[in-house]
């Protein structure tokens, strides 16, 4: 006998709301010597934060609410656009780190494989979502 469990758009909707809705984030870039993973605390991944006076500066904003998106099945939080300007010497970096709120673990990381370097002037962006499903 098979059994279907299927969550409601109410249910995906609160959770989103408790995890997203109005939270603090912050996006900034790293340089992992290799040890650090999702796993590792906010703490640990802002030691190897890039240097500041090269242009680099972490992007903060607050999470709009989210809406449920009957094409998908899932909950989809306004996304977040992060954009990293070099000046000066520029920076190089191998790992965008995300963290919500004031935890201390980070939400997640994109990691860049091989790492970007960013010259005076240059720039890149990463549009993140955020979204709460029964999967």
């Amino acid at each position: 006998m098979a059994l279907t469990q299927t969550i409601s758009t109410k249910e995906l909707l609160r959770q989103s709301a408790l995890v997203f809705d109005g939270k603090a984030y912050r996006v900034y870039l790293a340089t992992n010597n290799g040890s650090l993973t999702a796993e590792s605390t906010h703490a640990a991944w802002t030691a190897v934060e890039v240097a500041g006076g090269t242009g680099y500066a972490a992007v903060t904003g607050t999470l709009g609410t989210g809406v449920y998106q009957a094409g998908t099945g899932r909950v989809e939080v306004p996304s977040v656009t992060a954009t990293f300007t070099a000046t000066g010497a520029g920076f190089s970096y191998d790992t965008v780190v995300i963290r919500l709120a004031t935890e201390t673990y980070v939400h997640s990381i994109i990691v860049e494989s091989p790492s970007v370097t960013l010259a005076a002037g240059q720039s890149k962006t990463y549009t993140l979502t955020f979204a709460q499903n029964d999967a």
